[in-house]
């Protein structure tokens, strides 16, 4: 398996979000008076992405860009206004996610997977005790090791092959299926009003009320594209009522192992379990390869371009590796630094 060189994968990465911007962002943005800026949105974009590959933050990105990249990014900005311009890019990089995807074939795929991520910001203790975001971020209890943890609900929807499709945030205390209504919802129409703890039916519980989200789930353009294929998803979204309003009222059909019946059910949900193993080689490159677990965000928006940029580096991660014919989820030997 061949590694490429580090001067390689910087040119090459820079070409394919130059491209992309070119065509998906730039004809859609507006042009602000005044001096244009010395550093381009792509150069911005390239960083960022950068950053997630070599787990660095912004001071220690900028400094080793000074000192070995003014080749590449002859003109770079201090710290603050890197800060703000990254910041000020988030919704493109939440726009770029779903659109790598489809460049790479999503659009094609037999099926979708989504299931959820934990993404601790501060451990618990720090949580509590310094609040830096609102209702966006509370404690939650997730992972492997079922720990508790301060920050958010990650839900990620994927390809057969891998492709990250649509996301969405929410506290970490947000049971799952609210966090699949919104991204469902909002798939099917970006300004449609999710349901809310009073619109499913009464539940079993003492009470017969849903105690709904905890707080925002956001942003709704995470989501992506609409997609008609089934979506192949763990038991803990079960629910009869549930998959006949996403059916009924969104198009889309959710598939549990629950959901097989009669002759052949063993067979099936075999085959269900082993369809849903590439969200887990999703997530273990989302922790491992790029670090998604305690971004170091400060601010919402923080959080939501660490986060997308994370996603993105993913989906462009794969676009690399099949441009030089590697396998899909080989990220760590992609390049020589």
């Amino acid at each position: 398996m061949n590694t490429i060189d580090f001067d390689t994968f910087l040119v090459a990465l820079y070409t394919i979000v130059d491209d992309l911007y070119k065509c998906y962002v730039a004809p859609r943005k507006p042009r602000r008076p005044g001096k244009q800026p010395e550093v381009s949105d792509s150069e911005i974009l390239t960083l960022v992405i950068l950053a997630q590959w070599l787990k660095a933050m912004e001071r220690e990105l900028l400094r080793y860009a000074q000192q070995h990249w003014r080749t590449y990014f002859p003109r770079l900005l201090d710290q603050s206004a890197y800060n703000r311009r990254a910041r000020d890019l988030a919704g493109v990089f939440v726009y770029l996610v779903p659109k790598v995807a489809v460049a790479l074939g999503a659009y094609f795929a037999p099926y979708q997977v989504f299931d959820l991520v934990p993404l601790p910001l501060l451990h618990r203790c720090r949580g509590v005790q310094h609040r830096l975001f609102a209702n966006e971020a509370d404690i939650g209890c997730g992972g492997s090791d079922h720990d508790w943890f301060y920050g958010c609900q990650l839900l990620v929807a994927t390809t057969d092959k891998g492709l990250i499709t649509g996301f969405m945030l929410g506290p970490a205390s947000t049971e799952g299926h609210w966090l699949a209504e919104a991204f469902l919802c909002w798939r099917d129409d970006p300004t449609a009003q999710p349901w809310g703890a009073d619109d499913p039916p009464p539940s079993h519980r003492r009470g017969g009320k849903y105690a709904g989200p905890h707080g925002p789930l956001w942003p709704p353009p995470a989501a992506g594209m609409r997609s008609e294929v089934p979506y192949v998803v763990d038991d803990g979204f079960y629910g009869h009522f549930w998959f006949e309003h996403w059916r009924r009222d969104y198009g889309a059909l959710v598939i549990t192992a629950q959901s097989y019946k009669g002759k052949g059910a063993a067979e099936a949900q075999r085959r269900h379990r082993r369809w849903r193993h590439v969200i887990e080689t999703v997530n273990d490159s989302l922790e491992n390869a790029f670090a998604l677990a305690f971004p170091g965000a400060k601010t919402l928006w923080g959080v939501l371009t660490r986060v997308a940029a994370k996603l993105l580096a993913l989906n462009l991660g794969i676009w690399l590796n099949r441009l030089f014919g590697r396998p899909d989820f080989a990220f760590a030997t992609l390049f020589t630094s």
